[in-house]
């Protein structure tokens, strides 16, 4: 934890930073204050797939619980993303979690991770 006052994460993690091309890879995170209050607390996921070719992301944006109290965390929260159309035998995206708080326009967390798919070969039928 950073300081005493502020906005971390409690909990933030990739379930496989390394998936074939027909599974999903799940981000958890959970986020604490301390002494600082925190409100209309939105989560932003982004990647570097711009156009969506590639990957879904069932939560690109979402809003969690405001932090009222010293102390508190919101609980842990799931983002799933789910390849598809994965043309190259390996892609690896970069995935990018925001965390905007208190109606600012720059974030108060950011992390960054890669999730490398691989191309999963299609069952020929003969």
């Amino acid at each position: 934890m950073f300081g005493k006052k502020g906005l971390v994460f409690e909990k933030l993690k990739i379930s496989n930073s390394k998936i074939d091309s027909d599974k999903f890879s799940t981000i958890t995170l959970n986020l604490k204050n301390n002494e600082e209050k925190f409100d209309s607390i939105t989560v932003i996921t982004k990647t570097d797939d711009l156009n969506n070719q590639y990957l879904k992301i069932d939560k690109p944006s979402f809003q969690l619980p405001s932090l009222d109290f010293p102390n508190r965390n919101t609980g842990d929260h799931t983002i799933t993303i789910t390849p598809y159309n994965i043309p190259l035998n390996k892609m690896t995206f970069k995935i990018t979690v925001e965390v905007f708080a208190n109606n600012k326009l720059k974030s108060v967390l950011r992390k960054e991770f890669d999730l490398n798919v691989l191309k999963k070969p299609e069952n020929k039928k003969t």
